[in-house]
Order: C-alpha cells, then structure tokens, then sequence
C-alpha cells in the first residue's frame, strides 16, 4: 500500500506539473493561474485521471518488472485526464486573464497537457524500475563470476533474453548473432548484430563464455546449423525452450536451458489433428496401462487435454502411479470446475484378469490404451519368462477382456523392434501386436482394434539419451555398441500424440507409424552431445580432448538398423504424416494353440522352450503362405 500511495502522490504531483507547464508552454510566460474556476477545473481533471489510472490498472503493474507494454495504459490514462480537463474548464470558466487582458482559454493546452503528462507518468516509472531492479540485483560472488555471453537469434525471443540478462550480474551480453544478412551491423538491445562467419573473432575479443540459442520457432534445418556452428568452437551452448515446452511466451534466463539431444534429432514438428485427438478422449472414461510411465504418464497428460469424462491410472508400481497421480490431481486443479474428469488411480498388474475385468465394469471403460511392457532388449534376453509374460499374456488378458465388455476402442503401444524380430522383447511385441490383428479380425469384434508403432522415445526410462548424458558428467568413457549402429528417435509429446490420433483412425487392428525422417547415427549423436556439453572427444586425432568413445559391440538381440513396417507396403491416412502398414497375421483359430502351447512353457519356467517357441511363432507369421491384409481406408476418407 506505500507504493502505491507514493505512486498515487507522484501522479498528483505530475499533473499538477503538466498542467502548468502547458498553460505556461502555449502562452509564452510563466503563468499562474489567477481563479477558483481554473483550479476547481484542474481538481476534476487530477481526479478523473486517477480514477482512469486505476480503472487501466496502472497501480497493478509490478514496477521491477515495468516495460513498454504498459505504454498504451498510460497513454490512455493522460488522454482521460486531458479530456477531463478541457471539459471542466469549458463548463466553469471561457476566459483567463493574461497580463490583465482577457483571453478565451487555449484549446490546445490539452493536447499539450497530455503529452507532458505522458512523458512524466512513463519516465517517472521506468526510472523507477531501473532503481528497484537494480536494488535488486545480487553481486556475483567474485570478479571471475561474470561471463560474456551472445544470444544467437536477433528476433522476440532474443529481446526478451536479453532483458533478462541485464536482470542478472553475472551476465555481460556482448553480441548478437543471426543468419539474416540484413540485421547485421544493425544495433539490438544496445549491442551490435553480427553473422555467424563472426562467431570466431568475437569469442576471441570478447573472450566469449556461452552462447543462448534464442531459436524457438526455427526449422530443424535451421537449428541444427547454428548449433553446428557454435558447437565447432567449444563453446558452453544453451537454448530457450520451443513453443511447446513454454507456453507462457516470454523467455527469462531461468528458461534457459543446456542444448540437449533433442534439439539435434528434433523434427520440424507434425502438427496434430485436434478433432482426431478429441475424438478418441472426449466425454469418454479411458483405462492406461503402465500409467507411470514415460509414454504411460505422458498418454495421460494428453488425454486429459482431450476432455474425457474419468481417467482410470493402471499400474504395478505403488511410486511411478503415486508420482503420476499427483502430477495429473495438480493439472486437474487447473481445470475449471465442470471439466474436471474424475481420477481413479489402481496398483495392479494386467496380468490380473479378474481385476481387468472389474476395472472395465465398474468404471463403465470406453478406451484402453496399453502402455505397459517390459522393453529393455538386454535385460529380457536374460529374463525371458518375466518379459514374455508380461508383455504377451498380460496383452492378451487386455485384448480378450475389452473384446468380450465390446470397448469402443483398444491402442497398443508397439514399437520398431517388433519388425522382423531378433530379441525377446521385440518377438513379444510382435505377438502382442499379432493378438490385437487376431481378434480384431472376428467378424463378431465390436472394438476398433489399432497398433501404433514408433522408434525410441527422447528420454525414456533408460533410454541411450539418458546414458550418455551420465557418462559425459563423469568424464566418460562414452560407450556406444557399433560405430554404424542406427536408430529412430522421437519426442514423448509426439508419440503420445500420435496415438491419440491413431486410435480414432483405427477400425480393424491397423498399425500405424509416423514418419519418422531418417534415422540417427548413435556414435554421431554422442559425439554430439560430447560436444554440447562444452567438451571434446579424445581420439587419435585429438589426444588431448576431455571424453573417449569407446565401442563395446552389439549387444544379445540387438540389431545394427531397425525398421518400422514387416512389409514394403504402407497406405496413407487421414494425417499426412501418419502410414498404415500393409502386413500379415494370424487368425484368432490360428493363434490361439500357439498361445497355450507358450503358456504352458511359461507355466514350468522353461526360459529356452520359451525363446523357441516365441521366435518360431514370430517367423512363422512372416511366412508368405499367411494371406495379407487390406486394411479398409473408408473411414480415413471421411477425416481427410
């Protein structure tokens, strides 16, 4: 409340100031006002420009944090107060007196008026607001604290950047770098524009510490040029967050973050068909398996984007459904009142056919999406039984239950090693991925059946990404299994969303696969974020550099290249960047004996008979004799 009557006395004070210096401006003299009328004028004018600074919020505005989008509220409020006046003046009194003679009052004062007034209540605050964020600022804690940096993007969100960095001391921004030939010479934010040809010579004068990537909007083209041109100077390299990530729209050093892995393998981004997404969750009660994980709780998120009507949370880990479960309740609570779904988190495992069962009754299911699989190639080579039981009976428990309840629809998170398998893992994704085709095949099925498959997943539990990131922070060595080794990477958001999408295109157990762009080099990528990290790689070349590589071989069921379709054949879908596979299956009459004969090997533990038995199922499948699917494009046209 002190500021604000301090701001209150200081806005009197300015229209008092204004008002006489307009008089005294437009009549050539110093003037002083010689009645009541005049001064009973000005009083109705002060008080109507309060009351419009109030109404405008102007005494709302945090003045540490004060900048030019407050220029139009002020200027509106000194235009009120200037009408005000005129009006009152003309009301109360026409004439005044002017060295004894009278003279009818000057219009013109107002506009005078108002553009004193303007200037004082803009120049008052912004000095202001200089002297409070400096009073603000906290003293680097030594001379060597402080660190020249450049902001790589002259655009918005480099504006932005930079106004933060004066916020912090230990910050000195030194230069501006962007692609654009025209900006270069040109002045931003008090510092020069230069080229990227430049980068070399400024980090040698200005002895350069980092580089901020202001790049939000940039195509991945883009990106990954002026990374490639910064990363080449062993500079420590960070990035604003893309539009998706922040949705506040303005860009502070906290949002400042290190160039991760994902700026590289980061696609221009797919856009997602909303109506496609809402169709699938809106007004619908949903059922995730594996809802504390990566793809599982991320699944969730964006089903409750889609507006369903509850959200039941499956899993067999008490913590991932715990941490999830608060994380959906917070985003609920943002939420207005009347689309907050309901939130039924359940510790249980799929393989529970009872519970299945119960869970889809009693909470009256629409839709399943099944996340839940034991997924690392390595540690299911030596746990067989676990992975296959898990990720193909607990699968066909799923199946078999929405099938008997007719779910409106059923989505099977799959994945790029299913194709032509060489591991546990992948064969018992494939079978899995043969389940769904099977019983999606009956002609009694009432449940659209759908499949969605994709490559590795940015930061999952485990992922490649993950590992190298704590190699690097201790030193390495990096370990990367065959220098040509190759894999398809993409965001969480984006495969989620992907399947969302799928499932509302999916009619007769379809497998749909983004276009993934072309696939990623891993000995490249830890190159790379050796590099991004500020350090080098040793080899023989550079004996001197920070971390080694080293090259420990494929490992048990490990493929050197993964593909994304069984078959050559893809067919187009509503979205244009979205296929449908073309492959072969399995009849449920076919499939089931093979099923049972694999139970039985799980039921006496026999890790061997299990492998062989799995992979015999899986390449049989293969077979040309299996007749091939056409799957139904009909629905597609009506989206498209």
């Amino acid at each position: 409340m002190r500021k604000r009557a301090i701001l209150v006395a200081y806005d009197l004070l300015a229209m008092a100031f204004a008002l006489w210096a307009a008089f005294s401006t437009r009549l050539g003299l110093f003037f002083i006002p010689d009645s009541r009328e005049l001064v009973i004028a000005a009083l109705i004018s002060f008080a109507v420009g309060l009351a419009a600074l109030f109404r405008l919020h102007i005494y709302h505005i945090v003045l540490r944090y004060f900048d030019l989008r407050t220029v139009s509220r002020i200027l509106g409020g000194a235009a009120v107060a200037a009408v005000a006046w005129v009006v009152a003046a003309s009301f109360i009194r026409d004439t005044i007196d002017v060295n004894g003679m009278p003279t009818m009052v000057p219009r013109s004062v107002a506009l005078i008026y108002c553009g004193f007034l303007f200037l004082l209540l803009f120049m008052g605050r912004y000095v202001m607001a200089l002297l409070l964020s400096g009073a603000a600022r906290v003293p680097p804690p030594s001379p060597h604290a402080r660190f020249n940096i450049a902001i790589y993007g002259a655009n918005s969100a480099g504006i932005s950047l930079a106004n933060s960095v004066r916020q912090r001391p230990q910050y000195r921004l030194v230069a501006f770098v962007d692609d654009d030939p025209a900006l270069r010479g040109q002045i931003m934010a008090g510092v020069p524009i230069h080229g990227p040809h430049e980068l070399a010579e400024i980090k040698r004068e200005e002895k350069l510490s980092e580089i901020f990537l202001a790049m939000p909007n940039a195509t991945r083209s883009q990106r990954l040029g002026a990374i490639s041109r910064v990363t080449d100077l062993n500079l420590k390299v960070k990035t604003v967050p893309a539009p998706e990530e922040i949705v506040s729209g303005r860009f502070t050093v906290s949002d400042v973050r290190p160039i991760d892995v994902s700026d590289l393998l980061r696609r221009d981004p797919v856009q997602p068909m909303t109506d496609l997404i809402r169709e699938a969750v809106n007004d619908c009660s949903i059922l995730v398996t594996g809802a504390g994980g990566s793809i599982g709780s991320e699944i969730c998120r964006q089903v409750l984007q889609g507006g369903p009507r509850k959200l039941v949370l499956l899993d067999h880990s008490e913590y991932a459904l715990y941490a999830i479960d608060q994380a959906i309740g917070e985003a609920v609570g943002r939420l207005p009142p009347d689309r907050r779904p309901e939130i039924v988190p359940v510790v249980g495992s799929m393989l529970d056919d009872g519970l299945v069962r119960s869970l889809i009754a009693d909470h009256d299911i629409d839709s399943i999406y099944h996340a839940a699989a034991y997924k690392h190639v390595p540690l299911l080579e030596r746990n067989e039984v676990a992975g296959v039981e898990n990720n193909v009976l607990g699968t066909a428990t799923l199946v078999r239950a929405a099938f008997e309840a007719k779910l409106k629809r059923f989505t099977l998170i799959s994945t790029d090693k299913a194709v032509r398998p060489r591991s546990v893992m992948g064969a018992s994704k494939r079978l899995g991925e043969l389940i769904v085709q099977a019983y999606a095949d009956r002609s009694e099925c009432r449940t659209r059946f759908g499949i969605v498959r994709f490559g590795n997943v940015l930061d999952s539990s485990g992922s490649v990404v993950q590992r190298f990131r704590k190699q690097i922070a201790h030193g390495g060595p990096v370990t990367v299994t065959h220098q040509d080794i190759t894999r398809y990477f993409m965001s969480i958001p984006e495969a989620t969303q992907l399947v969302l999408q799928a499932s509302a295109m999916a009619e007769t157990g379809e497998v749909f696969v983004l276009d993934m762009g072309e696939p990623v080099r891993i000995d490249e990528l830890a190159r790379n974020m050796v590099r991004l990290s500020g350090m080098t790689v040793r080899d023989e070349s550079n004996p001197a550099g920070d971390v080694e590589i080293h090259y420990v071989g494929l490992r048990p069921g490990e493929k050197l290249h993964e593909e994304l379709f069984v078959g050559e054949q893809s067919l187009p879908t509503a979205h244009p960047r979205i296929h449908m596979a073309k492959e072969r299956f399995l009849t449920l009459s076919e499939l089931l004996p093979h099923l049972d004969a694999l139970r039985d090997r799980l039921g006496s533990r026999q890790a061997d008979a299990v492998r062989q038995k799995l992979m015999d199922l899986v390449e049989q499948e293969q077979t040309p004799e299996i007749a091939d699917v056409v799957t139904p494009i009909i629905r597609f046209e009506k989206h498209g």
